[in-house]
């Protein structure tokens, strides 16, 4: 691609295009800008990521930023395998507290009244907050907003538009140990982030389940649950989704909490940079490594694998407080219908599509107020997705025809762009038409594949922004392989360099022989090669081939690996 910079002066222009401003620099120049035409400066990506560009002429800045398949960015690093069972640990030490409820009106509202909130945390600490509730008796669906950073007065307000318009419960709490209009003098300050019970955030999370817990002691409660939240509190939203097993919907825009270890690829990390400011504050390896270990239970990364439920999110693509990179890592783990909302050109912002449209994205999937306290209810409800049922196929020798439906209001939408994609499996998907609502799919080889829908709203009333909707399928195909051993795995084969011109390069650990077979990005078979034995530098020939995506497959006995790779010309 290429970063295009436009002045109405005459001079140098310096750029920079980096990942974030915690690691080395990807490239830098300066080029001789003429006022009113165009300078190109050229770049090229080998894997899914989000590059920044600033450039700088006579003291003026400007900045941008690209995105190369970012729907395809993966997690850096590994969850800890004792994951879910700390976090299991924790809600039972939380569950040992009595709630200790106090609760005093607050104000009132046309239509609701709000309540001050205060209930026992653990370490002696308490959970403050706001709860909203409609002035019609209910039940109702609550949602739970966690609050951006900060440990000043006010961070927490009244959600009483959320209460009265979606007709819910709405409980906004602070992460802190003081009444939601006072400042906690101590705030971020407690703890240290070198073992996971140390991370300050371990209150917020569990604060935020206490208040969980005492929704379900009220009446006027129904027991479905939302949670949402902007940066800090989009992040807290992630990590209490993946922990806890009653929530029900999500909405989040620009999250802080993902992709901490980014750092140790020199890539871009999420906010609150634990690494970088053990590295600055501590300039200690042994905390480093602590600090590395510590944060893998507080990333979203890891734990939106959890989440299986209905989102709504917005993602800034220039964001660098919480870099967009790292937030599309958190959001592609999730396997469940989403829908996101493209800023492409703000950065830590949150548009006003976060209010309006989660109140719709609410009101689309709540189940309706018997009596709604807003007496001139919205109608909009927003968009839905749905890739339809997992399927399971007797063998590999059979197809299935895929489903998949989009909805805008009430309307049926066919004429959004959209594509399916096999995102996992032992084999490859062939797709009659990858870019139908309703394709026909088979499957080279038994096993269990994952498929992704997406479709495009190119939301034209405003041209920096645009809407997707993604959903998934996954289809077991039944039958045995043969039950040899192979050595090889889809680690110790690489493939490189790519993109590439014309040769891949095998990297191996061991010769093995196997079968190559080379698909396009449409799931056509455009090279075949029969038993052959590969070693470490082993070349694939791929001259013959026009430039795009392909799939290189190796087939060997009971193992089938499946490598990407870029063919530019």
């Amino acid at each position: 691609m290429h970063f295009l910079v436009t002045s109405d002066q005459n001079g140098p222009v310096s750029y920079k295009i980096l990942y974030d401003r915690f690691v080395p620099l990807i490239e830098s120049g300066t080029l001789n800008m003429t006022a009113g035409t165009t300078l190109f400066i050229p770049y090229s990506h080998a894997e899914p990521d989000i590059v920044y560009i600033e450039v700088i002429q006579n003291g003026h800045k400007s900045f941008g930023a690209a995105a190369f398949d970012p729907f395809d960015i993966q997690p850096i690093g590994t969850p800890p395998a004792n994951l879910d069972q700390y976090w299991n640990q924790q809600k039972n030490n939380l569950a040992q507290l009595s709630l200790g409820l106090e609760i005093d009106f607050y104000e009132s509202h046309e239509y609701s009244n709000t309540f001050e909130i205060k209930l026992n945390n653990i370490d002696g600490r308490k959970v403050y907050g706001l709860l909203s509730v409609p002035d019609t008796p209910g039940p109702h669906a609550a949602i739970l907003t966690l609050p951006p950073f900060g440990n000043g007065p006010n961070v927490v307000i009244p959600e009483h538009i959320l209460a009265e318009r979606v007709g819910a419960l709405s409980m906004s709490i602070s992460i802190h140990n003081a009444p939601v209009d006072q400042v906690d003098p101590i705030g971020y300050e407690t703890g240290d982030s070198n073992h996971p019970d140390s991370i300050y955030y371990r209150y917020a999370l569990l604060g935020a389940i206490q208040a969980i817990n005492y929704l379900e002691t009220r009446n006027d409660y129904n027991g479905f649950l939302a949670v949402n939240g902007v940066s800090q509190g989009a992040g807290l939203s992630y990590l209490l989704a993946g922990i806890e097993e009653r929530v029900n919907l999500l909405a989040q825009s620009n999250a802080a909490l993902c992709q901490h270890q980014g750092i140790l690829d020199n890539k871009a990390s999420g906010f609150p940079y634990y690494i970088e400011r053990s590295r600055t504050e501590e300039n200690d390896p042994v905390h480093e490594a602590a600090t590395i270990d510590a944060i893998r239970y507080y990333d979203a990364v890891h734990l939106n694998k959890n989440i299986h439920f209905p989102t709504y999110h917005i993602i800034s693509y220039e964001d660098t407080i919480t870099p967009s990179a790292t937030v599309f890592a958190a959001y592609n783990q999730i396997i469940a219908p989403k829908i996101l909302l493209h800023a492409r050109e703000l950065g830590h912002q949150h548009p006003n599509e976060y209010n309006s449209l989660r109140r719709y994205f609410y009101r689309r999937f709540m189940p309706a107020p018997l009596n709604p306290s807003w007496p001139f209810p919205e109608d909009f409800i927003g968009y839905q997705v749905d890739a339809g049922p997992d399927i399971i196929l007797e063998n590999s020798n059979s197809s299935v025809t895929l489903n998949a439906i989009v909805q805008l209001e009430q309307n049926i939408r066919t004429d959004f762009p959209a594509r399916w994609e096999m995102i996992e499996g032992p084999g490859i998907a062939n797709f009659n038409e990858a870019t139908l609502y309703n394709p026909t799919v088979s499957f080279s080889t038994p096993g269990s594949y994952l498929l992704r829908f997406t479709a495009l709203d190119q939301y034209p009333q405003e041209e920096e922004k645009f809407y997707t909707v993604q959903d998934y399928v996954r289809v077991t195909v039944e039958g045995t392989t043969a039950n040899e051993a192979v050595d090889f795995t889809q680690h110790s084969l690489q493939l490189f360099p790519t993109p590439t011109s014309d040769l891949l390069y095998v990297k191996t650990e061991s010769t093995f022989d196997a079968t190559l077979q080379v698909f396009d990005n449409q799931g056509k078979k455009v090279l075949s090669k029969t038993n052959q034995s590969w070693k470490d530098g082993s070349s694939i020939q791929l001259d013959q081939l026009e430039s795009g995506v392909f799939w290189i497959q190796f087939i060997a006995k009971n193992k089938i690996i499946t490598k990407k790779a870029i063919l530019i010309k």
